[in-house]
C-alpha cells in the first residue's frame, strides 16, 4: 500500500543520518526526505586534494563495506587524499610478550588494497551535505531542535533566519531571535540522533546501558616521519587500549581508552609531558610475563607457586620468541611504532558506555547508529555498524516498495530490526569480552592471553578471518 504523505523524516545530521538521507533520496524520488540537524551550521567542505590543511580531530575507521555505501551516496573515499590507509594492524599486550600482526596479504588481497581507511568526520559530512543539496527531494533543516516525536510526526523549532532562502543554509540569527515552530507529518521517522537520542527517549524504546568506567582521550599528533603510515597500532593496558591510527603527511589520530582519572591527568598534562607518556606507552615492545609474587600464600605453597610460575613463564616467553620468527608458521615481525613529536590538536574526552535497545523499530519509527547501539571504540567499529544499519534499512525499504508496499511496512522494518540486532550483538559481545580479558591481571588470564595471541599470530586461518572482519 502506498504511503499517503510522501514524507520521511530523519532526526540527526551526523554521518549516519546524512548517509541515509542521500541513499533514500536516490531510492525514493517520489518522497521528500527531510533531515533535521541540531547543528546551526554546515560542516566545512574539504576537498579531496587538500592535504595542506591539518586533519580535524574527529576521525573514523571505515571498513570496505562502509566505503562502498558512501560510494553509493556519490562520495568516493578512494579518490580522496584526505585519508589514511592502513594495510596492516599490529596489536600487542603491555603485560605479556604476545602480539598479533596481520595485513592484506593474509586474505590474498593485492598490494593496492587496504584493511580500512581513517577519514575525518568533517570531510564526510561536508561532502554528503553538498551531494544532498543537489538532490531535489532531499532537504536539510539546520538548527532544528526536536521538541516532540510521535509515531507519525516530529515537532521541532528553528531560529528564524530572514537572511536564509535555502533549507540547507546556515542560521545566522542570534540567540534572542524568536523560534519558528514546525511539525512534519511523516510516513517514516528515523532516529539517527546519537547516543542521547531524543527520538529513542520520546518513544520509550527499552534501553540497556552499561558504563565501562572508562574515558576515551582523543587527539591528533604528528610523527617524526611518515615512513610507517600504512599500519594501525594498538597496545592494550589494564586500563584500556592506546590506538595510533595513520592519517596523512605524518599525522596520526590517537584514541586512548583508559580510566577516568588517568584520562583527566592526560588531558591536563603539558604537551611535552603528554607526548612523553604517549611515546613511552606506545613505544614499549613485547614484555616478558610477570606473575604475582604469591606473598599471600604460606611458605610451602609460595615455593611451589614460584616454581610453577618459572616453568609457565619460560614456556610462554619461549612460544613468544618462536612467534617473532617470520620463518615459523604465518608469523610477521614485530615493528616499533613511529616516534610522536608534536601535539597537533586539543585533547578531548568522551565517557565510554555500552548501550543497546531491545528493538530497532516501533510502529513507523526506526533507530539507526548510536541511537540504537554504542560500543567500546577499541575495535573502531562504531560508525561501521551505523552505516551497516543504513544499508540494511535501505534494502528492506527497497524490497517493500518494489513489491507495492509502503516505506513503513511492518514486515520490512521488523526484518531490519532482527537482522541488525543479530549482527550488532555479535560484535558487541566480542568487544565486551575483549575489554574484560585485557583489564584482568591475574596469573591465569595473563597466561591465557599470552598463549592465545601467540597462537593466533602463527595461524594463517585465524589471521585470514581477522583480516576479513577488519575489511568488513
Amino acid at each position: 500500500m502506498a504511503n499517503k504523505m510522501g514524507q520521511i523524516s530523519i532526526v540527526g545530521g551526523g554521518v549516519v543520518g546524512l548517509t541515509l538521507l542521500t541513499r533514500l533520496a536516490r531510492l525514493l524520488p517520489s518522497h521528500t526526505i527531510t533531515l533535521l540537524d541540531g547543528a546551526p551550521r554546515s560542516a566545512p567542505l574539504l576537498s579531496n586534494s587538500d592535504t595542506a590543511t591539518q586533519p580535524t580531530i574527529r576521525t573514523y575507521a571505515l571498513n570496505k563495506a562502509s566505503v562502498e555505501t558512501l560510494s553509493k551516496c556519490g562520495l568516493s573515499i578512494e579518490e580522496s587524499q584526505r585519508k589514511g590507509e592502513y594495510k596492516s594492524m599490529q596489536v600487542w599486550d603491555s603485560k605479556t610478550p604476545s602480539y598479533l600482526k596481520f595485513d592484506v596479504s593474509d586474505v590474498g588481497a593485492d598490494a593496492h588494497s587496504s584493511l580500512g581507511v581513517i577519514v575525518e568526520d568533517d570531510y564526510i559530512c561536508g561532502n554528503l551535505e553538498k551531494i544532498a543539496s543537489n538532490l531535489s527531494n532531499a532537504k536539510i533543516v539546520k538548527g532544528a531542535q526536536v521538541k516532540k516525536v510521535t509515531s507519525d510526526s516530529v515537532s521541532y523549532s528553528t531560529p528564524v533566519d530572514k537572511t536564509s532562502s535555502s533549507s540547507t543554509s546556515s542560521s545566522t540569527s542570534s540567540s534572542s531571535t524568536p523560534n519558528s515552530l514546525n511539525s512534519l507529518d511523516s510516513d517514516l521517522i528515523v532516529g539517527a540522533d546519537g547516543f542521547n537520542s531524543t527520538v529513542r527517549t520520546s518513544l520509550n524504546f527499552p534501553l540497556t546501558k552499561i558504563s565501562y568506567g572508562r574515558t576515551a582521550l582523543i587527539s591528533t599528533v604528528k610523527a617524526d616521519s611518515d615512513e610507517t603510515v600504512g599500519t594501525a597500532w594498538q597496545r592494550f593496558f589494564p586500563g584500556g587500549p592506546l590506538a595510533l591510527l595513520p592519517l596523512w603527511g605524518g599525522y596520526y589520530s590517537i584514541v586512548w581508552s583508559t580510566t577516568n582519572d588517568h584520562a583527566e591527568a592526560l588531558a591536563e598534562a603539558s604537551p611535552s609531558d603528554f607526548l612523553s607518556t604517549v611515546n613511552e606507552c606506545i613505544g614499549g615492545g613485547p614484555t616478558p610475563i610477570k606473575f604475582s609474587d604469591g606473598s599471600f600464600l604460606p611458605p610451602p605453597l609460595k615455593s611451589a607457586k614460584n616454581l610453577l610460575d618459572d616453568l609457565v613463564g619460560t614456556m610462554v616467553n619461549g612460544i613468544s620468541l618462536i612467534n617473532m620468527n617470520e620463518k615459523f608458521g604465518n608469523s610477521k615481525r614485530f615493528e616499533a611504532p613511529p616516534m610522536i613529536t608534536e601535539l597537533s590538536s586539543p585533547r578531548f574526552r568522551l565517557p565510554l558506555n555500552l548501550q543497546h535497545v531491545d528493538t530497532y523499530h516501533s510502529s513507523s519509527v526506526v533507530l539507526v547508529g548510536d541511537a540504537a547501539h554504542s560500543v567500546h571504540p577499541m575495535a573502531g567499529q562504531g560508525l561501521n555498524l551505523g552505516i551497516a544499519d543504513v544499508e540494511c534499512l535501505v534494502k528492506c525499504i527497497e524490497s517493500s516498495v518494489t513489491t507495492g508496499g509502503a516505506v513503513d511496512d511492518e514486515y520490512a522494518l521488523e526484518r531490519y530490526s532482527n537482522e541488525r540486532r543479530k549482527e550488532v550483538l555479535k560484535m558487541m559481545g566480542g568487544i565486551h569480552a575483549l575489554h574484560h580479558v585485557f583489564k584482568e591481571e591475574n596469573d591465569l588470564v595473563l597466561t591465557g592471553r599470552a598463549l592465545g595471541m601467540s597462537l593466533l599470530n602463527m595461524s594463517g586461518t585465524a589471521k585470514r578471518s581477522l583480516a576479513r572482519a577488519a575489511m568488513g
